[in-house]
């Protein structure tokens, strides 16, 4: 009897466990490790242990959660933005404008807009501008809006819904200077324009 009595417990105890264990991961998980790390302006990254085997339990977590194939910083570096540069929360009630000057120390670049770690859906289905795709002026600058309403040039819907707007830049195969100093990179402002 008492046998079945410990048992009973024992497994009680480990259900609790790991329902406990598994909301709170859950809970924690959801500010990506990224958004505390290096980088220029309101741009973060980590740059160790994102997609490769040095990276611990809870950041593996993590990845599995927000972060599905994410590769080695010798592939690509991840920065995410989710704040203009005077460090407001991304709204869908203002305008901003991503603006860069030529090109980023890498073999290949993409910004896309993100709600809520999803694309933003839209009718246009456009979700990303990248190396090849951006409009180029003559310098050799380029910009992206963002906005809910539609602007004229490069243009990335934020959609008719609130939530947590994310800017995700993905610098693939990457110069070695972006790994060796994050915040040194010469990556894009994002300024807000104007807000209604």
């Amino acid at each position: 009897m008492r046998g079945r009595v410990f048992a009973a417990l024992t497994a009680a105890a480990t259900v609790v466990a790991f329902v406990a264990g598994g909301a709170a991961a859950w809970v924690y998980t959801g500010d990506p490790p990224a958004r505390a790390g290096a980088g220029p302006g309101p741009w973060k990254t980590s740059t160790k242990g994102v997609g490769d085997a040095s990276a611990g339990l809870l950041q593996r977590a993590v990845i599995s959660r927000v972060g599905l194939w994410a590769l080695p910083p010798s592939e690509v570096i991840y920065f995410r933005a989710e704040t203009d540069d005077d460090g407001r929360p991304l709204t869908r009630r203002c305008v901003y404008a991503i603006e860069g000057t030529g090109d980023l120390p890498t073999r290949w670049w993409s910004i896309a807009l993100y709600r809520d770690y999803f694309w933003v859906d839209n009718p246009l289905d456009r979700y990303s501008f990248s190396k090849t795709t951006v409009t180029r002026a003559p310098d050799g600058s380029w910009k992206i809006l963002l906005s809910e309403a539609p602007q004229q040039g490069d243009w990335l819907p934020m959609g008719s819904k609130d939530g947590r707007f994310t800017l995700p830049l993905r610098m693939y195969q990457p110069e070695a200077s972006v790994a060796q100093d994050p915040r040194a990179v010469p990556l894009p402002r994002v300024r807000r324009v104007s807000c209604a």
